[in-house]
């Protein structure tokens, strides 16, 4: 109960500060430490971009108010005066409108007259005419765009901000009420504890007071015998003195008969009493403890009550929290006011402000009314605002038909006649008859045929083309939308494309997409569904040089080119038949190329990286596997000892086992280790020390007939020989899991059958152990599928947020090391070097981010240059020995671009298995598309089509990623003590120095990346981080030959720098470590926006201000992934306790997690609302017509608000606050004086160290 009561006081507290705390802006970091502050302030560089700068592009997007305070008063005032504009803005469309009809009468007039009108007037008529037909464009035009405007969805997100605050609200009365509940029924719990304490303290007064009672009865008999003692003394010394037979005498022997009698039972009393109380001063001790634990449970229990009352005083009443009955009215009369707007808008743009609207808009108009009608159901048939559906439908149909009203009449009405499914098998038809068809009926289908593929280049086109067909009252499902679409989308390509073997190619794809619509059950090739999924990911030719082909090259060098290189860097010198060819000795000799991540030391590095953060490995897959063999056989040699015949035996198998068990103890991983002649002499040395040991104990155990034991008596050692099986094995160079099987299988050989091992418990796993084993004892790739192995763990074992990357490359560089021309002076020296370079790494990655599982493969380039520049001060102290100090500043910039082929799965809550699954039949796809079988047809092609076969929900994107990092560091070293071993004046010298510094850096990483192809992608992601550090580092440096300065001239004190040639030892350490990070990733899942936002911190404090802010919107947003109760209700309050108890027990993570590990990194992350991603998508596809027809300012208009939508704080809701950490192994190897000649291993590891909601 006191525990129930700690964690009620903890949530209690927490619930208390939330509603203290003041509101925190999304787009400003919410806690910065005060220094942070003042630095960032004074030295505005050293803080990332502000997060609104990173959403936006268009900075006076940025600048906009932000008014999301405004009132629901503030929000209809704003409806009434938007209802005004458009008001007036009609009435000067309908002026333009009527003047330009008169212009055009007049002009007619003059045109028809019967006396032909002077050239002048017919001139000004033509003009005036021209004048008003600008003026009623511009016009319709303005009314456009205030129609497009994001001003009524901003107002909308507003109203659905202030129902956020009261479904908040709502929230919080409903949690503290549940809070004061629990309260109050813990203090009734305390009340019957203190109640029943009370008693039970009753009880052990009772018997203390008892015993206290005993203990006076026993002294009062004691006295009473003492008395009767005394007085029984002097009656007998009185009876000796009165004669026999006398009165006296009689009296006196009465009297001493009845205090015999009284001394009798004072003493039986004592006796009894003493009985009783012989344990008296035991009792009491236990007692007087037994009281005061009561006391103090007692006590404690006060204090828990009073604590619990105090803060049950402090939650505010429920009427503190309600929203007033005038703030419901007020909402209601917001949102009807918004509806109101929202109609008057639409109807005003389907009269006057659409794409048909100067050219004659009558024909049109009732089946734009049809279309609205549909738009404004409950629910409506799709999210896209109403405005948007009208702007793209009439902008598609005015570009096909020349904004001719009537014919796109007749398109919309056809439309309407049929579900979507009938107009693929239409096109089909068109495509193959050759009979004769009406012009008009021919047109028309053409026509619809024509408006169905441009509206599959729309964002969710489909969605609309299902409004405007029969169906068009119900939404469109996705198992119909994604066929539509790939059918249209090929169809599209087909026409356009010249070359007739991609036209089959897409041929095949859309009749995969036309019998998944009609359910048919005919079967198709496997490569047939490659090609349907490849059309879904975005990629309309096969062809030689397009990015499908692209893709498949790049697949093929992962999977070939860099295994190879792998195995033939491991090849020996004397290379067989069978070993691969190792590249030519100029390839070899650029460590820019022959590059591959699965270079052996790379796989090494990759292990060690990964066991530290916790990621499983095949290395301790394997070491789990040989721990749990050893076991076994242990087990089974202790059942053996009742096999003296077999002791040698048993006992080099007992010496074995603890040979490796000992390699284990000093760290040596037994999945790598193999066995070599040192293993078989430690090996005999254990045997011999056992077998020994066993004799000793068998002359203890067997006395002689004098029942003496020999154990001193001085016995000739025996030569002990280790037996053939373990002799062969010790120089095999067998691995130590097939030692183990070797004796293991020879066990089963020679023990009798009640005594053989039982089965491996590794058996069922024999296939996936033997290729990892063959993997870990070789230490490199050998062959292609060796990929499947290495990375199958970690992908079955991944988490939320694991990464692992592995890099393997080579720089180039030149530079230049030190002044040409510089000062000879024993105090002051210039420090100068300067460097350019170029990297190239292959790099491979398994990540598993929020969007789902992703594995790439691809390159990175990096161009950089750096300069340092400083001085070094000091003297020498005595001959030869000089003391330094050096204060430098190095300035560097390097640009990274990257190009990957990405695989991604998308992640569903509560299918992360299925997920991984997935990613594993992809990898595997990819590494065996040359020995796989397909279910049907023909082989498959390359590694991209066996993918799309064999995984239908597979995304392959193209990655672009830039990342441009700047750095400034400064530095201040002491080179203590410098020796020089000969005189540099005339020649070459050396020096030994050690140089301790200190050394602060600050870095600005700006990064883009985005994706092409892939059903789902990133599109457009932005991210800015800050990031500073401040350390030690000690190096020891010796130049054999170091630099120099030649004089000029006689006695100069300047002249020619000597080039010097240094080697260094050194380490270094972080003492302060600070980031910032501001992120957008915009990706899209099929045709549908969404995006993430993401704010990265160093340390929780300002995780900690986020949940302090925030708590209810994040208790709801966990309550969103709890299991529901039978009426499906997720918000009950049971659900409300285990969200706070789970957000309770995350905030003791991240506190903890700060103490322990210095290097998390701290991520709040944001997501995208499902109302925003459609309204922008309406936008983009306003976008996407505008700039098919080359309206730029169109095109940037809709650009513009999406920023708008973007930079609204009701965009955004809480997703998830994840903490992760990370490791990195980096080694560089290679030449760095003048010429940069270097080869890169790196290895980048990331877990997930807490997460709220969990997973």
């Amino acid at each position: 109960m006191l525990k129930e009561a700690h964690e009620l006081q903890r949530l209690t507290e927490s619930a208390l500060n939330s509603l203290k705390a003041a509101p925190t802006p999304l787009w400003e970091r919410h806690a910065p430490s005060t220094v942070r502050r003042i630095t960032t302030r004074i030295i505005p560089w050293l803080k990332p971009a502000p997060l609104r700068e990173v959403v936006s592009s268009d900075s006076a997007a940025r600048t906009k108010a932000d008014n999301s305070q405004q009132s629901a008063t503030a929000i209809a005032a704003t409806v009434k005066e938007l209802s005004a504009r458009l008001d007036q803005q009609s009435k000067v469309l309908a002026t333009a409108t009527h003047a330009l009809v008169a212009a055009r009468e007049h002009l007619e007039s003059l045109e028809q007259a019967t006396l032909p009108s002077s050239t002048g007037r017919l001139d000004q008529a033509r003009v005036r005419v021209q004048q008003a037909d600008t003026t009623t464009r511009l016009a319709s035009q303005q009314l456009r765009e205030l129609i497009q405007g994001t001003e009524v969805l901003q107002l909308g997100a507003l109203s659905e901000g202030q129902d956020q605050a009261a479904q908040k609200t709502e929230f919080s009365q409903k949690w503290l009420s549940e809070l004061r509940t629990r309260m109050q029924t813990v203090d009734a719990r305390f009340g019957d504890r203190h109640a029943a304490i009370a008693i039970e303290l009753k009880l052990k007064v009772a018997e203390t007071r008892e015993l206290i009672s005993l203990d006076h009865d026993m002294t009062a008999a004691e006295q009473t015998a003492a008395q009767a003692n005394a007085q029984l003394s002097a009656l007998r010394t009185q009876r000796q003195a009165t004669p026999d037979g006398s009165a006296e005498a009689e009296r006196l022997d009465s009297v001493i008969e009845q205090t015999l009698t009284t001394r009798s039972q004072a003493m039986q009393t004592h006796e009894q009493l003493a009985k009783r109380l012989v344990r008296v001063d035991a009792d009491v001790a236990r007692l007087n403890a037994e009281l005061g634990e009561l006391h103090q449970r007692l006590a404690v229990a006060s204090n828990e009550r009073s604590a619990l009352k105090t803060l049950e005083q402090k939650l505010p009443e429920s009427t503190q929290v309600t929203a007033p009955a005038e703030g419901e009215t007020q909402e209601r009369d917001n949102k009807t006011a918004l509806n109101n707007i929202r109609e008057q808008y639409l109807s005003s743009q389907i009269s006057e402000a659409h794409a048909f609207a100067t050219t004659g808009a009558d024909e049109i108009k009732a089946s734009l009314q049809r279309i609205a009608g549909r738009l404004q159901a409950t629910p409506p048939p799709t999210p896209i605002p109403p405005f948007a559906v009208i702007e793209i439908v009439t902008s598609a149909l005015a570009e096909l038909t020349g904004n001719d009203a009537a014919r796109a009449n007749r398109v919309l009405d056809l439309l309407n006649l049929h579900p979507m499914e009938h107009w693929p098998r239409i096109a089909e038809e068109l495509s193959r008859s050759v009979r004769t068809r009406s012009a008009n009926n021919n047109s028309v289908q053409r026509d619809t045929l024509d408006f169905c593929r441009k509206l599959a280049s729309v964002p969710r086109g489909m969605e609309m083309l299902q409004l405007l067909s029969s169906e068009g009252t119900k939404p469109i499902v996705a198992e119909r939308a994604k066929p539509l679409r790939v059918f249209w989308n090929a169809d599209e390509a087909q026409q356009k494309e010249p070359d007739g073997k991609v036209k089959a190619w897409l041929q095949t794809a859309k009749q995969v997409a036309r019998h998944k619509l009609d359910g048919s059950e005919k079967s198709f090739d496997d490569v047939d569904h490659a090609a349907f999924n490849a059309v879904r990911n975005g990629y309309y030719s096969n062809a030689p040089g397009s990015p499908y082909a692209q893709h498949d090259q790049r697949l093929k060098k992962a999977t070939m080119e860099w295994v190879m290189r792998a195995v033939a860097a491991n090849t020996p010198e004397q290379t067989t038949a069978t070993a691969p060819a190792k590249s030519s000795l100029p390839r070899r000799l650029a460590p820019t190329l022959n590059k591959t991540p699965f270079a052996k030391s790379t796989l090494d590095r990759a292990y060690t990286v990964g066991e530290s953060m916790g990621l499983q490995s095949p290395r301790r897959q394997v070491d789990q596997v040989i721990t749990a063999r050893i076991k076994q056989l242990e087990e089974t040699l202790k059942n053996c000892r009742g096999a003296p015949e077999l002791q040698l035996e048993i006992s080099a198998a007992h010496a074995m086992l603890d040979h490796l068990k000992t390699l284990e103890k000093k760290g040596t991983h037994l999945s790598q280790a193999t066995l070599k002649k040192r293993d078989g002499k430690s090996m005999q040395s254990l045997l011999k020390a056992r077998v020994h040991q066993q004799r000793l104990s068998q002359i203890w155990d067997k006395p002689d007939a004098n029942g003496k034991r020999a154990v001193n008596v001085l016995q000739k050692a025996q030569h002990i020989e280790l037996p053939p099986l373990y002799s062969e094995l010790a120089s095999s160079k067998l691995s130590v899991y097939e030692a183990i099987n070797r004796v293991d299988e020879h066990l089963r050989e020679i023990l009798p059958p009640a005594l053989q091992p039982a089965q491996s418990v590794d058996e069922v796993l024999d296939q996936d152990l033997s290729a990892a084993i063959k993997l870990l004892k070789t230490r490199h790739l050998s062959e292609k599928s060796d990929i499947v192995t290495f990375f199958k763990p970690f992908i079955l074992e991944s988490r939320l947020r694991d990464r692992l990357r592995l890099g393997g490359g080579g720089t180039l560089g030149l530079g230049l090391p030190s002044l040409p021309y510089g000062l000879i002076s024993p105090t002051v020296s210039p420090i100068f070097s300067a460097e350019k370079s170029r990297s190239d790494e292959a790099f491979a990655q398994l990540f598993m981010p929020i969007l789902g599982m992703e594995m790439s493969f691809g390159r990175a380039r990096t161009e950089a240059a750096e300069a340092t520049i400083g001085v070094a001060v000091g003297g020498a102290v005595a001959e030869g020995v000089a003391i330094q100090a050096a204060f430098t500043g190095r300035f560097s910039a390097q640009q990274t671009q990257t190009s990957s082929t990405l695989m991604r799965f998308f992640r569903t809550r509560h299918k992360d298995d299925e997920m991984r699954g997935n990613m594993l039949t992809a990898l595997d796809s990819m590494v065996r598309w040359d020995i796989i079988e397909p279910t049907q047809g023909r082989r498959y092609s390359g590694p991209l089509e066996s993918i799309l076969a064999r995984n239908p929900e597979v995304s392959v994107s193209q990655i672009d990623a830039t990342s441009s990092t700047r750095n400034v560091a400064a530095r201040v070293a002491l080179r203590a003590p410098a020796a020089r071993f000969k005189d540099g004046s005339s020649g070459a010298s050396q020096t030994l120095t050690l140089e301790p510094s200190l050394y602060a850096e600050a870095d600005r990483i700006k990064e883009q990346r985005t994706e092409t192809g892939g059903f789902i992608s990133v599109v457009g992601a932005k991210a800015d981080t800050a990031q500073q550090r401040a350390g030690v580092t000690a190096n020891l440096n010796f130049a054999p030959i170091a630099s120099s300065a030649t004089p000029a001239k006689k006695d100069a004190d300047y002249g020619v720098q000597g080039q010097g040639l240094g080697l260094q030892l050194g380490m270094s350490r972080d003492l302060a470590w600070a980031l910032e990070k501001n992120e957008i990733s915009p990706f899209l899942i099929g045709d549908k926006q969404d995006a993430d936002l993401d704010r990265h911190y160093s340390t929780p404090r300002d995780m900690q201000a986020e949940i302090t802010a925030n708590r209810d919107l994040w208790l709801l947003r966990c309550i969103e992934t709890l299991e529901p109760d039978e009426t499906g209700n997720k918000n009950t309050p049971d659900n409300r306790l285990r969200a706070a108890m789970h957000l309770d027990a995350f905030e003791a993570t991240i506190k903890r997690l700060s103490k322990d590990s210095k290097y998390c990194q701290y991520n709040v992350n944001y997501s995208m609302k499902g109302r925003a991603g459609a309204e922008i998508d309406g936008y983009r596809g306003i976008q996407t017509l505008a700039l098919q027809r080359g309206d730029a300012q169109a095109a940037e208009k809709a650009r513009q608000a999406i920023d708008d939508i973007l930079l609204t704080k009701e965009t955004w809701r809480p997703l998830v606050l994840i903490v992760r950490e990370r490791a990195r192994d980096s080694t560089v190897v290679g030449w760095r004086n003048l010429l940069r000649w270097q080869k890169l291993s790196n290895v980048d590891g990331q877990r997930t160290a807490a997460q709220f909601p969990p997973p």
